[in-house]
C-alpha cells in the first residue's frame, strides 16, 4: 500500500512527535516527586484574617471602617431570588464609613458565608428591602448601610461564618443560625 520510503517518513514523523509531546528531555520533579519542591508556608501569602464580633466597627485604615450587624431570622417574600424552601435565611446590616480622603470603591467589599462546610448562596429580596450591594461609590465623608441576606442549607443553631473581604483586609466573623 505505502511504499518503504513512505512509511519510513511517516514512522520517522511519528516518533519526532511522541518525543516532542512527550518532552523526553530532562525530567523535572513535580511537587509529588520532591517534598522539598513544595512552597514554603513563607512563601505562600495569604491576607490576614481578622475575627470580628457582630456589631463591632472595624477599622480597615485610611479612615474607612465597616460594621455588620448580628444576623436574624428572616422569611423570604415568594419572589426572592436564590432561596429555595427548607434553607435558613438570615439577614444583616453592612455599613461602611469612608473617612478618608478619597471616594471608595464599595463593590471591592466581597461578602461570603459557610455553614456545615457549604456555601451559603445571597438572597435578593425586595419585598424585604434586601436589594444586594451598592455598586455607587461612596464618598470621601460618607456613609452607607445597606441590608444583606444569605440562606444556608443547614438548620437553625448550626454555626454559620460570614467572611467580608476588602481589599487587603479579611474579616471573618462566626456566629449561629437564627
Amino acid at each position: 500500500m505505502f511504499s518503504k520510503t513512505t512509511t519510513t517518513k511517516i514512522s520517522v514523523l511519528t516518533l519526532a512527535a511522541l518525543l516532542a509531546v512527550t518532552g523526553c528531555a530532562k525530567k523535572t520533579p513535580g511537587l509529588n516527586d520532591s517534598p522539598s519542591a513544595a512552597p514554603s508556608e513563607s512563601a505562600v501569602t495569604q491576607a490576614p484574617e481578622v475575627t470580628l464580633d457582630f456589631g463591632t466597627p472595624l477599622d480597615l485604615g485610611n479612615g474607612v471602617s465597616v460594621t455588620i450587624t448580628q444576623p436574624r431570622s428572616f422569611k423570604p417574600g415568594d419572589y426572592a431570588s436564590n432561596f429555595v424552601p427548607g434553607q435558613v435565611a438570615n439577614r444583616f446590616e453592612v455599613s461602611i464609613e469612608n473617612g478618608g480622603t478619597t471616594d471608595l470603591d464599595v463593590t471591592q467589599f466581597i461578602i461570603t458565608s459557610t455553614s456545615n462546610g457549604q456555601s451559603c448562596v445571597d438572597v435578593l429580596d425586595g419585598d424585604n428591602g434586601i436589594d444586594g450591594s451598592p455598586t455607587e461609590p461612596l464618598a470621601a465623608g460618607g456613609k452607607l448601610s445597606f441590608n444583606y441576606a444569605i440562606a444556608c442549607n443547614s438548620k437553625v443553631g448550626d454555626e454559620y461564618k460570614i467572611s467580608v473581604t476588602a481589599g487587603a483586609s479579611l474579616v471573618g466573623l462566626t456566629g449561629t443560625l437564627k
